[in-house]
């Protein structure tokens, strides 16, 4: 995914980043540690492509009928005693696409402005 014609293909196609979302269900802890890094990788890539993400989510989220975000709530509540990297990537995720949507809500803002 570090390629840019890599990356621009992933931006293009969101299948992808719903798959890479859906990974992170997965019962494998190295599964769902590597889809986390993949999708911190993809979000760091572009400011806008948080909101991909988001969009990814919601699609995923609301044809299983759950709450959005629920891969990574689930890992959030684990009571069984989840290692410290995978909450660590899960809070990293949440944080940066909270950062990046931010900031473009404050540039949207900025360039409506007279």
């Amino acid at each position: 995914m570090l390629f840019v014609d890599g990356m621009h293909g992933v931006i293009s196609h969101n299948e992808t980043v719903q798959w890479l979302y859906t990974l992170t269900g997965s019962l494998s802890r190295l599964v769902v540690k590597t889809a986390l890094k993949l999708l911190i990788v993809f979000v760091e890539y572009s400011e806008s492509n948080s909101s991909l993400l988001i969009q990814a989510i919601n699609k995923v989220d609301r044809q299983r009928e759950a709450k959005p975000w629920s891969f990574l709530m689930d890992i959030l509540h684990d009571k069984t005693g989840a290692d410290a990297e995978l909450l660590m990537l899960t809070m990293t995720l949440i944080n940066k696409v909270s950062f990046n949507e931010e900031v473009l809500l404050l540039n949207c803002k900025i360039t409506r402005t007279p």
